[in-house]
């Protein structure tokens, strides 16, 4: 008996991995999360903030076209690659300040329906409603911009740290699609350099 495709997606959901990534989040009030929820769901999309930089960059994204050009031409792709990196240097040199908090390299634990991370000192409650933004690489145009709701606060969990558990709240469906397929590679690298190959 196969599971249903429902059944097989919210499975996909629940896949994670530990990782560490750019990672920017900002606590917002929920009358303006309100607002975001009805543009959501007339739109399916979130509202556009002005001047933002990263929504520019993400719609610019080569990060596939440069995966499949791997194949037909590796030396190309790899200096496009290289040429990517050196533009995101660039970027992060002009526009340190770009939102409230920069994104920083955070300790990560994400899934599919969530993510949690590691803060020195959040300043967070239980159902409070996060603004994030999250890198799936440290060179990488590809940024997530998501809500998610806290769920759970664990004081001293790491090295003095607190781990703050959110769900998304919500995420668009192709950018967690893109999220699922950066955590099973990610799960593959790891199981490779675990087993030395």
């Amino acid at each position: 008996m196969t599971p249903s495709n429902s059944a097989q997606g919210q499975q996909r959901q629940f896949v994670r991995v530990d990782d560490t990534l750019p990672l920017a989040w900002r606590r917002i009030e929920e009358t303006r999360f309100q607002a975001v929820m009805r543009h959501y769901e007339q739109h399916r999309a979130f509202p556009q903030q002005v001047n933002d930089i990263h929504q520019t960059l993400t719609s610019l994204d080569v990060t596939d076209s440069l995966r499949k050009m791997e194949q037909s031409d590796p030396l190309l792709a790899q200096i496009l690659v290289r040429l990517d990196q050196k533009l995101n240097l660039l970027l992060r040199l002009f526009h340190p300040g770009e939102s409230e908090r920069p994104m920083v390299l955070t300790p990560v634990n994400l899934s599919g329906g969530g993510v949690s991370f590691l803060d020195k000192d959040p300043g967070l409650a239980k159902g409070d409603i996060l603004e994030m933004r999250l890198a799936l690489s440290v060179e990488s145009l590809t940024v997530i911009d998501c809500y998610a709701r806290v769920m759970m606060i664990a004081d001293q969990a790491q090295d003095g740290l607190t781990r703050v558990a959110c769900r998304f709240e919500p995420i668009l469906d192709p950018d967690r699609e893109r999220l699922i397929q950066y955590i099973f590679r990610r799960q593959s690298e790891l199981l490779r350099a675990k087993s030395g190959y």
